[in-house]
């Protein structure tokens, strides 16, 4: 039982603390190799899904239990409700966790002498690479709190994502925190476990090597001139984005604001204007446009839009260049579509989401033309996908993603939200523009550091120069491939020796 209870205060410090908004990128190895020391000296395959489960609640409860804001505070669901739907939905997550552990420990079964911390910690990691990624893909994906996103800031080794990407470092991680915490269960001595710890320096010492490295300067050269561009925070309440009586202040506060906006490119958040296209005020649509065509430039704005009975979430251009528009492709669950309407039937019947029966956009979508580049478009929670931004990639020569993270209110949701999105701009190089409704509105460089941003929950414009950029790092070429066959080939490996040394046993 004191295992559980450690292996859970482990997962909620790793989270709390390792991910924004504290954003100690060095915690993770310390509350991993927690983890890894009591799967260790565990045994029994039952036994390490327990510590996993364990684990994986308290990092998702701690680290993403802000969906209740939305279902509660957004949705009209009962508060006790709301913390049970999170709860469930952070259980579920935990199972990930609970299969990496349950693999480690039967890999682990089977071998006449103890294992050795290094090929454990390659197990682990392993094991632990795979859920994640699992994570990323079933049931249409959740890729917050990945361990390799929290892999930001000085002397953390985040330019390697250019080569491996985010499940790259997330694998890093593990392998130093496996290392670490394998070392220690076998420890028989307080002068041992403090070697054991003393082994951290240096883990830390590469990591901080690492981030003296700038890939994108290895695999992608500057392209065209530098295009100004201005990036558009309306902070319109969530609780009044949808209200109809609200909705001639909403396009009146975006038409202020563009009048006020100085770029060649001018972006609004996602869903900006909270009404279909094909229904907006000609007047405003016009004024936008002769704005925009004013400074020779464009202004690329979120809108739902209406095709064939069916609604899109939809990013549309107007300017001097032609009209162009990006559908999203990767909808929310529960938020942008209904899924399993007769099972989940008590769920829905006390929710209440504005705009949820979206419509996917085609897979395949170009980048938009504007202003002599090419724009990678995300839309809302795609920045958080590696494989939803690589679809545009090499083509684009900057990203953009626009978001409203006012559903979740004054939580961390928004900065964790920021922190994925530099992980995008590292893998592919380039420099990621955020338009987003309450913040984080900020310009990422193609090195995933913050260049600019506003402050959140406040109305206003922010005025940068970004450089496009061509070519294609490692992990826009490859993807996460060599990550899966790295650790495919680990996993059986270690099955392998399980099977020899239980013939051995025999």
């Amino acid at each position: 039982m004191i295992g559980l209870v450690a292996a859970a205060l482990a997962g909620s410090l790793c989270a709390w603390l390792g991910f924004a908004p504290t954003g100690w990128w060095w915690f993770p190895y310390f509350g991993l190799a927690v983890l890894a020391a009591l799967l260790a000296r565990s045994r029994g395959i039952v036994r390490g899904a327990l510590l996993g489960f364990a684990f994986g609640l308290g990092y998702f409860m701690a680290g993403v239990s802000w969906v209740r804001v939305s279902m509660n505070e957004f949705g009209g669901m009962p508060l006790a409700l709301a913390w049970l739907s999170a709860a469930l939905f952070c259980a579920f997550l935990a199972l990930y966790v609970a299969l990496a552990c349950a693999v480690t420990a039967w890999a682990m079964g089977g071998r006449r002498r103890p294992w050795r911390a290094l090929p454990f910690a390659l197990v682990f990691a392993a094991a632990w690479t795979l859920s994640e990624s699992l994570r990323a893909h079933l049931f249409t994906g959740f890729e917050w709190l990945a361990l390799g996103s929290s892999q930001l800031g000085p002397f953390a080794p985040s330019p390697l994502a250019a080569i491996v990407g985010q499940l790259g470092l997330s694998a890093w991680v593990a392998v130093v925190a496996g290392y670490l915490g394998g070392a220690a269960a076998v420890a028989d001595t307080a002068r041992a476990r403090w070697w054991v710890l003393a082994r951290v320096v240096p883990c830390l010492f590469v990591s901080g090597w690492l981030s003296l490295l700038h890939p994108a300067e290895w695999f992608t050269e500057p392209v065209g001139p530098p295009l100004s561009v201005s990036l558009v925070q309306g902070n319109v309440a969530q609780s009044m984005k949808w209200e109809p009586a609200k909705f001639i202040d909403t396009v009146e506060r975006y038409g202020r604001l563009v009048q006020a906006s100085r770029g060649a490119l001018i972006i609004l958040p996602e869903t900006a204007y909270p009404a279909p296209l094909s229904r907006l005020p000609p007047e405003a649509l016009e004024a936008l446009r002769r704005h925009a065509v004013d400074r020779g430039g464009n202004v690329l704005f979120g809108v739902p839009q209406v095709d064939g009975g069916r609604f899109h979430n939809a990013a549309v251009t107007l300017g001097v260049d032609p009209a162009q528009q990006y559908r999203k492709v990767h909808l929310v669950p529960f938020g942008e579509y209904m899924p399993l309407r007769g099972p989940l039937a008590w769920f829905y019947a006390n929710l209440n989401i504005p705009m949820s029966d979206f419509t996917a956009g085609e897979r395949v979508q170009s980048p938009l033309a504007v202003g002599g580049q090419h724009l990678g478009i995300s839309i809302c929670y795609e920045d958080a996908f590696a494989r939803d931004v690589r679809r545009t990639l090499p083509e684009a020569t900057l990203l953009v993603n626009l978001s409203n993270d006012a559903w979740f209110g004054h939580s961390a949701a928004a900065e964790q939200h920021l922190q994925l999105a530099q992980m995008r701009a590292i893998e592919s190089a380039r420099p990621m523009l955020r338009a987003n409704n309450t913040g984080v509105t900020a310009i990422v460089d193609e090195r995933g550091r913050l260049s600019a941003r506003l402050p959140g929950f406040a109305e206003g414009v922010l005025e940068a120069s970004v450089q496009g950029r061509r070519g294609a790092t490692p992990y826009v070429r490859f993807g996460d491939w060599p990550m899966w066959l790295a650790a495919l080939a680990i996993l059986a490996h270690a099955a392998l020796r399980r099977r020899r040394d239980g013939r051995q046993g025999s």
